[in-house]
């Protein structure tokens, strides 16, 4: 036999065992899911402070904005809110002045490295063109961020989320965190009518089988 044909041979098949068990490994081993929700709006400057008391521990944990500053005195914060809501002055009813997201990672996962990408994904998404503060909260089995949005941009036009949005914001954060090393995914959350249904053939043809048992 030819003895170059076996060593070809044989490099091949090592070759495929060696793809197919790093396949099986990364099946195995399954990323952990990346979290990221709004969490809610805010209407009027009262709901703001309570909320910026709220991220902020009333005052205990640190809050930093786009520009890199933090900010820690309740007093600051409150009147923060002021600005943000005189700023977004709307002739409208009800009109939500900020957008509330929370970015979140499972228990095991470094809060600083969970800090560290939703300060890179905040800058990306809304530096150009809004205000915004977070903070961290490692009070929790999962190390989150809480994310607030001035929903007023510096252009005049409002924040608008459209629908699958938030799945985009979720790969953007996934993202941020394998930049820094750390393991995470972003699977699409598959809704039941974007499930495979079975052809009309296999219908018709389950049902003419089960027609023949019944008689």
């Amino acid at each position: 036999m030819n003895s170059t044909f076996d060593t070809d041979l044989l490099r091949g098949s090592v070759h495929h065992k060696a793809n197919r068990i790093s396949q099986n490994k990364r099946a195995r081993f399954k990323a952990p899911e990346v979290m990221l929700k709004i969490s809610g709006h805010c209407r009027n400057v009262g709901h703001i402070q309570s909320h910026f008391d709220y991220i902020s521990r009333n005052g205990k944990l640190e809050i930093e904005d786009e520009l890199g500053q933090t900010y820690q005195e309740p007093e600051v914060l409150h009147q923060m809110a002021k600005n943000w809501c005189k700023d977004s002055a709307s002739s409208r009813n009800k009109a939500r002045h900020t957008t509330h997201l929370i970015l979140s990672m499972p228990n095991g996962t470094e809060p600083q490295a969970v800090k560290k990408a939703a300060r890179a994904f905040a800058k990306k998404t809304f530096a150009d063109n809004h205000q915004y503060v977070f903070a961290l909260h490692t009070d929790t089995d999962s190390p989150h961020v809480h994310l607030t949005v001035k929903n007023l941009g510096f252009n005049g036009k409002r924040l608008h989320i459209k629908k699958g949005q938030p799945q985009i914001w979720r790969e953007q954060f996934a993202n941020e965190l394998e930049q820094l090393g750390i393991s995470a995914e972003a699977t699409p959350k598959i809704k039941p009518w974007q499930l495979p249904q079975p052809n009309a053939y296999f219908k018709i043809r389950v049902n003419s089988d089960r027609e023949e048992l019944e008689r």
